[in-house]
């Protein structure tokens, strides 16, 4: 497996612009010399000037070279990886919190894209067991499209986070086939911890013995389960949906 990194590299002109907005700390900005021209470049240009971010200007063969993408726009950055909280720390300071757990990951892949839609759903933190992938890799960064960036990701047994979550009462809700009711006919407003199992086994036993409820995701009979990361979609945006207002 490759090993965890400190940074991730941010491909685009949309999210180097809005990370340059953020609170989050940017190493450097790498700019093509084919569009430092361009107004919205030249807007990204003075942002990284004003916030004291050093500026590199490359070749475009350069810039494609040190990024992933094939269509960068003409600009990279590189954004350090902020000091992760501890659970504990975060369910001190968020009274609502919307955390996910995953347990036993195989793939890189998988976690890049949970994190991706981590972000997007407003997941404050992803708790993943150290049984499976549980670090912030090349390939998960990749693939978190700047996700990793802005989603807490903590390494901790899941038995050690429910055993917290149990402690500052925060629902646990096991995502698992053929348990409980569906998931878009369940309440899911308010603080949350929900469980995935793995991309090869569901929820353990043990773990289920731990959850409040369970939420299932129906599907065709003859499809024994979904890819993790696109059950963990579907169930963080159905509560994102709820929390806009939208009918069980």
């Amino acid at each position: 497996m490759n090993k965890s990194i400190n940074f991730i590299t941010l491909e685009g002109r949309n999210m180097v612009h809005d990370a340059l907005l953020s609170e989050q700390k940017i190493a450097s900005l790498i700019l093509s010399t084919a569009t430092i021209s361009e107004p919205r470049i030249r807007e990204i240009e003075n942002l990284a000037r004003k916030n004291g971010v050093p500026i590199q200007k490359v070749s475009p063969d350069e810039l494609e070279k040190m990024c992933d993408s094939r269509n960068p726009q003409g600009v990279a950055a590189l954004m350090n990886l902020p000091e992760v909280p501890t659970l504990e720390q975060l369910l001190k300071n968020k009274r609502d919190a919307f955390l996910l757990l995953v347990n036993h990951i195989d793939y890189e892949q998988n976690l890049g894209a949970i994190l991706r839609t981590a972000w997007a759903a407003g997941v404050d933190a992803v708790v993943a067991s150290p049984n499976g992938v549980c670090e912030i890799t090349p390939v998960v960064a990749k693939v978190s499209m700047g996700g990793a960036a802005y989603v807490p990701l903590l390494k901790m047994s899941m038995f050690q986070a429910v055993k917290l979550l149990h402690e500052y009462a925060v629902p646990v809700v096991g995502v698992e086939v053929e348990m409980g009711k569906s998931f878009n006919n369940t309440k899911l407003t308010g603080p949350i911890a929900f469980v995935m199992g793995g991309e090869s086994v569901g929820l353990s036993e043990p773990l289920q013995k731990e959850c409040d409820l369970f939420v299932n995701i129906p599907m065709n009979k003859t499809v024994a389960s979904l890819n993790v990361s696109v059950a963990t979609a579907l169930v963080l945006f159905e509560k994102l949906r709820q929390e806009n207002g939208g009918e069980i």
